[in-house]
């Protein structure tokens, strides 16, 4: 197998954190305080890396850039605080993203042949139940541009804090994608598999589970307005995503993905007094 690693300009998951909750709170440190009087909003900007697979279903991997954004605490007009995350329990919705970069065979010389998939944004929503101890969400998007499918996503955490500045968690996760998702990444036209010189067999991918791994996400309060992230993990493809030429001939059953970021907190009243 081929385990280089290729600087791309795209990323493969734009965002490391994103949290937008209604109603509920994003999961925070331990020891995090309610905001002070007449903030209306808190959020954390930053950026980091993230190494993942160079497309669905590679072996091989690039180096991105990535943005970090988490809202952290959120005052609306009529609907005063919807986001919270200085409160650590509660069930709660929120915006889910995803960036699939761009697929080109000029780029992989193992899919010679296979038309080129442009990047994809996808763009949907999720449920989120933060507990002391766990964490559990389930999501779906939809894609725009490279593909017009859905895609979905469940997992649950434990929750650890060793300190009040280290908070840890680890657990399963499972996706799913329907037939739009996997024939554009993982199925092969007949005209592809000629082009590609009998290296990939002609393939019809249905939807179904795609992959099942483990996550590991760590956040460390560095002070009250940096925080350091990081995540690893492990996904195993499954189904027809495992049985795709693409993935058999081309790239591997077993995917990466490591991210290490940093973030700043900025604090603001929406009146601007």
């Amino acid at each position: 197998m081929r385990h280089g690693f290729k600087r791309a300009g795209l990323v493969s998951r734009a965002v490391l954190g994103f949290g937008l909750l209604a109603g509920a709170s994003a999961p925070a440190l331990a020891g995090e305080t309610t905001p002070a009087p007449g903030t209306d909003v808190v959020l954390e900007l930053g950026a980091g890396g993230r190494v993942a697979p160079a497309y669905p279903g590679a072996d091989n991997y690039t180096l991105s850039p990535v943005p970090i954004i988490k809202l952290r605490f959120l005052v609306l007009p009529v609907f005063g605080t919807v986001a919270d995350s200085s409160k650590n329990v509660g069930l709660g919705f929120y915006p889910a993203f995803n960036f699939e970069g761009e697929r080109n065979a000029n780029d992989h010389s193992e899919l010679r042949g296979m038309k080129k998939v442009d990047w994809a944004v996808e763009l949907g929503a999720g449920v989120r139940y933060t507990g002391d101890f766990v964490e559990a969400f389930a999501e779906l998007r939809r894609g725009f541009n490279g593909h017009h499918g859905f895609v979905g996503e469940a997992g649950i955490d434990a929750v650890m804090h060793p300190t009040d500045k280290l908070k840890l968690k680890f657990g399963p996760r499972v996706s799913f994608a329907d037939s739009e998702y996997m024939s554009t990444y993982f199925g092969v036209t007949s005209g592809e598999a000629t082009a590609s010189g009998g290296r990939l067999s002609a393939y019809d991918a249905g939807g179904g589970f795609r992959d099942v791994g483990l996550e590991f996400g760590a956040e460390y309060a560095w002070s009250d307005k940096i925080t350091l992230y990081g995540d690893a993990g492990y996904r195993r493809l499954v189904g027809d995503a495992a049985d795709s030429p693409v993935v058999k001939r081309a790239g591997s059953e077993n995917q990466f993905t490591a991210g290490l970021g940093l973030t700043y907190k900025f604090s603001w009243n929406v009146d601007g007094k």
